[in-house]
């Protein structure tokens, strides 16, 4: 499609709907999946703020609009313009009597222009938001991450801190105008005006938000090295490796820290050195917030299959720091009856819960810390998955994840599947002092390899309003 021509046809139908002298605008960003947009509707400038009070009924994109042949249209035109552009971009469409409908992507000055006039619209009278934007690469995919926090002032001297940061698009599109080197973004917002400030500065248009890092450390204590390694800073890290290289018995301790979790993540002859590449990010430690470890549940709802890796890695190597996940399978698989293999589990789950708590109070005070203290007391009495891709390979993390499960639980573990990819709970499920009972809502059921010496009976049924069906597998070796 010649997406000009495309809008120049759309121009002849509704210019004479347009008044003279007024240009409208609107911006859309493709997703980074290529499927889908997001953006603002079109406006005007009114005053210095954006005013969608006076729209041409052709531009409007309410509910009611949509049916209508030429809003069809045009919201059409703006989505295929979009898609077919690089991720992350601002893609502008201006249209007016005088200059007829054109598209362009949004020059660095167009962004800071944009973003600040949706910015002052997010502040209510009589005060003023700080908003503070990390961003940072995937560390597999390459995408920006951007994770925020902001702080809104009121006159009576009060001061509230919320996370998120309404200035995502903005970050986005910002790290791509600087070569993917953009690391910080922070704004001011009052009723009137934004001032934005970038790390780096966007040369000519911003200005540059310096990040003072105190990188003094206190080598002597290693909660005070875990902290660096902890804080998210390239420097700090850096400061704390350079620390743990200089002394061997720090080294050793710390590499038993986080040491599986690094080979885990990175490679299994990684060492200390790979740290940062093996550290979650702030928006993968966020998948271990209270919406998805609520009270009593474990929620995969709707994770994609590298959030559910992160967590299943992160959990796994915890297990694994504290547990032989090999010797403890032979185990398994030599008990003769359930009350052995109980009594093996459990000897397991005591090492492994002591071990996690004992280090996280090493240094809790960061995520790692933070993080394996949930872990170590959360009781699992549900794990959901809806709309998720669950789709992980047979190995070592994996085991680990499914031994946790049962780590404060000694009761069956209800297993809630919907509209999933779930291809193996690998035979460790078979291991479970009390196995879980499954139900599979339009989602391939399969249950994994059972390895075990004697028969056990696992519960299952098919969708939520199913009749409980019984499966109990022939014992290793028996024809």
């Amino acid at each position: 499609m010649d997406f000009q021509q495309e809008l120049n046809e759309i121009f002849e139908i509704i210019k004479d709907t347009l008044p003279a002298g007024v240009e409208f605008t609107a911006y859309s960003i493709p997703s980074y999946s290529g499927h889908g947009t997001s953006g603002k509707s079109y406006f005007t400038l009114v005053d210095g703020k954006a005013n969608r009070n006076a729209i041409p009924e052709a531009l409007k994109d309410g509910s009611e609009y949509r049916r209508i042949e030429i809003n069809q249209r045009i919201n059409d035109a703006k989505f295929d313009i979009t898609v077919a552009q690089e991720p992350g971009r601002f893609v502008i469409f201006s249209v007016s009597k005088e200059n007829g409908y054109t598209y362009r992507i949004a020059t660095p000055e167009e962004l800071v222009q944009l973003t600040k006039l949706e910015l002052i619209k997010l502040v209510d009278p009589g005060t003023r938001k700080e908003i503070f934007a990390e961003v940072a690469p995937d560390k597999k995919t390459g995408k920006p991450d951007v994770v925020g926090r902001q702080k809104i002032y009121y006159e009576n001297g009060e001061v509230k801190e919320y996370t998120g940061a309404p200035i995502s698009d903005f970050a986005r599109a910002a790290f791509h105008a600087l070569d993917e080197k953009l690391k910080f973004v922070y704004a001011l917002v009052t009723e009137t005006d934004a001032v934005i400030k970038t790390s780096p500065a966007i040369p000519g248009v911003t200005e540059l938000y310096e990040v003072n890092e105190d990188l003094t450390l206190d080598a002597s204590k290693i909660e005070n090295i875990y902290e660096f390694l902890e804080s998210f800073s390239e420097a700090k890290i850096e400061k704390g490796i350079e620390a743990l290289e200089a002394n061997p018995e720090f080294k050793a301790k710390a590499e038993k820290r986080y040491g599986q979790l690094i080979k885990t993540r990175v490679g299994q002859d990684a060492g200390i050195e790979s740290f940062e590449k093996a550290a979650l990010s702030r928006k993968e430690v966020e998948l271990f917030s209270d919406w998805h470890f609520a009270e009593n549940v474990i929620s995969l709802s709707r994770m994609d299959e590298d959030e559910c890796r992160t967590v299943v890695d992160f959990i796994g190597s915890l297990v694994m720091s504290y547990l032989d996940i090999h010797e403890f399978k032979k185990q398994m698989e030599a008990t003769e009856n359930e009350m052995e293999l109980r009594e093996v589990y459990h000897s397991a789950a005591q090492k492994v819960k002591a071990g996690i708590l004992d280090e996280a109070n090493v240094y809790g005070g960061s995520w790692f810390g933070e993080i394996s203290t949930l872990l170590a007391n959360h009781k699992v009495e549900k794990l959901m998955f809806e709309k998720t891709h669950f789709k992980l390979e047979n190995n070592d993390a994996l085991k680990a994840f499914m031994f946790y499960l049962n780590l404060n639980n000694g009761i069956s573990i209800y297993f809630d599947i919907y509209q999933s990819y779930l291809y193996n709970l690998t035979e460790f499920f078979w291991f479970s002092p009390t196995l879980p009972r499954t139900a599979w809502g339009e989602t391939d059921f399969v249950l994994p390899e059972f390895t075990l010496k004697f028969r056990r009976k696992a519960f299952y049924r098919i969708n939520d309003d199913g009749e409980w069906l019984r499966k109990s597998p022939k014992p290793a070796g028996v024809e």
